[in-house]
């Protein structure tokens, strides 16, 4: 009787606590997300200084609050990030961190539970001379025709701004005209005097709109050249190049841009037989990615290579992507690894993707269409020699919480922006 009694007694007291109103223990925080999961760290080959960390995405619109400790000091920093992933420079070399990442609403106060602690080392790259190069390729759309979006006159400063916002060193232009546009100059040149003296173009013929734009503060031309390529397409289609010094770190590449024939309609097919129009351009544009390729081989002198272009082909085409392919048997590398009815990447090589899921069409679309993968159907392209290194590849979008354009859209192309590390040669 007496164990008995004993034995009940945590039960009373619990009873009786509860009857009081008094609380047992403090009460878990309800949150309206999961705490992240899939958190993984590892050192960049971008530096002795740097961390990438990446995880699950919950979903657009999610902030993050990323925390790391220093292992040797206990300091701690933090930094909120739109998307489930993030570089860490300016750590210490060859130092073990830790490493914690939850949600947090517009308040910045948390809406999860931190993830699990992980942790990392940093440690020196191989290539420790290596300095970082920005480069893109970017669809701006013609200025004497606006389709369903802005007339040029209202997108010409939103494209600007979005080249400038990317911090770029290179860009390979598609669509940028000859022809004058209300400011009273070429649509090429216009751009140029938005984004400053600073910034250059390796050539001022007309190559029907396929153009090469860079720094000068960072890059210096050595030299370029362009070449028309097979069609009986209007507009014409080019092939332009150039070899470009980089200040930083003097090391030279060769930057290719190109804008391939596109189908009349632009019809693609997921699966069926292919049409007449469909065989035709199709065949056409593995004869011109053909050209592209022995462009390459013929003036790049064996230097590192990063292609740019609107290849008008993406991994849905009736009957392949065939540039993709003529691009890949050539040893070109596509860093996020998008081949024909992929779903998922193939010999992905980039350390971070960013909005990768989106197409890089966007058809002046109130929102960037994606399809549940990590790879959209691209037909706008950053390809590089197995030999450069790339640190991040990015489909630009400024979207807002729901997942929709914030603004107007500059152009019915997203750009392709790429990090990457040019090798010595």
């Amino acid at each position: 009787m007496l164990c008995a009694l004993v034995l009940a007694l945590p039960q009373l007291v619990v009873a009786s606590s509860a009857a009081a109103g008094q609380p047992l223990a403090p009460a878990r925080p309800s949150y309206p997300y999961a705490k992240p999961s899939g958190v993984v760290a590892r050192a960049s080959a971008g530096g002795a200084d740097t961390i990438v960390l990446t995880w699950n995405s919950l979903g657009t619109g999610v902030r993050y609050q990323v925390r790391w400790v220093n292992g040797r000091t206990g300091a701690a920093e933090s930094r909120i990030v739109k998307v489930p992933v993030t570089t860490i420079g300016g750590l210490w070399s060859r130092s073990r961190y830790y490493f914690r990442v939850r949600v947090v609403g517009g308040d910045d106060k948390a809406d999860s539970p931190w993830s699990k602690r992980i942790a990392a080392t940093t440690k020196n790259p191989r290539d420790r001379l290596a300095k970082r190069l920005r480069v893109a390729t970017y669809n701006i759309r013609n200025g004497t025709n606006s389709g369903d979006g802005k007339p040029w006159s209202v997108r010409r400063t939103l494209v600007a701004a979005a080249i400038k916002a990317q911090k770029l060193d290179v860009v390979g232009l598609q669509e940028a005209e000859h022809k004058r546009v209300s400011s009273g100059v070429a649509q090429y040149r216009d751009l140029l005097n938005l984004l400053g003296s600073h910034w250059r173009i390796t050539s001022t013929g007309n190559t029907a709109g396929t153009r090469i734009i860079y720094n000068s503060k960072t890059l210096t031309k050595v030299g370029q050249g362009s070449a028309k390529l097979s069609g009986d397409n209007k507009p014409k289609r080019y092939v332009t190049w150039a070899v470009f010094k980089q200040k930083s770190s003097g090391r030279k590449f060769f930057f290719v841009n190109t804008h391939l024939v596109r189908s009349p309609g632009g019809a693609v097919k997921s699966s069926g037989k292919c049409g007449k129009s469909d065989t035709k351009y199709y065949k056409m544009r593995k004869l011109q990615a053909a050209q592209v390729v022995a462009a390459i081989r013929g003036h790049s002198g064996g230097l590192p290579v990063v292609l740019t272009g609107d290849m008008n082909s993406h991994k849905f085409h009736c009957p392949n992507n065939g540039p993709y392919r003529v691009y890949r048997a050539a040893g070109l590398v596509d860093p996020i690894g998008n081949p024909d009815r992929s779903k998922s990447p193939v010999g992905a090589t980039t350390e971070v993707r960013i909005h990768t899921q989106y197409d890089s069409s966007n058809h002046f679309t109130s929102a960037p269409k994606s399809h549940g993968w990590v790879n959209g159907s691209n037909v706008d392209y950053v390809w590089v020699s197995k030999s450069v290194t790339t640190l991040a590849y990015e489909t630009v979008v400024n979207i807002n919480s729901a997942g929709r354009f914030d603004g107007p859209v500059p152009s019915d192309h997203n750009m392709i922006r790429a990090t990457v590390l040019i090798p010595k040669s």
